[in-house]
C-alpha cells in the first residue's frame, strides 16, 4: 500500500492527506468552516482521522467562527 502525501493546513497547521480536501492548502475542517465545502466525516483513531489525517487542530479564529456560529460563506 503506498502512502498518502501529507499536506500541512495553512490555517490549522495539521498535517492532511492530499486529496481529502477541495482545497489545496486547508484541511478538510477548515474548508468547511471557513467556506462551507464538505467536511470529512471524522473518525478519530490514535488522535488522527483516518480518512482525511486532520488532528483535531483548530486556530483561534476557526475556534472563534464555531463558538460564535458565525459562517463565513
Amino acid at each position: 500500500m503506498s502512502e498518502k502525501e501529507l499536506i500541512v493546513c495553512d490555517e490549522c497547521g495539521s498535517l492532511f492527506f492530499k486529496g481529502t480536501s477541495p482545497m489545496a492548502a486547508l484541511c478538510p475542517e477548515c474548508a468547511h468552516v471557513l467556506y462551507g465545502y464538505a467536511n470529512c466525516v471524522h473518525h478519530f483513531q490514535n488522535g488522527r482521522c483516518v480518512y482525511c489525517y486532520w488532528d483535531g487542530s483548530e486556530s483561534d479564529y476557526i475556534k472563534y467562527l464555531k463558538e460564535d456560529g458565525i459562517k463565513r460563506y
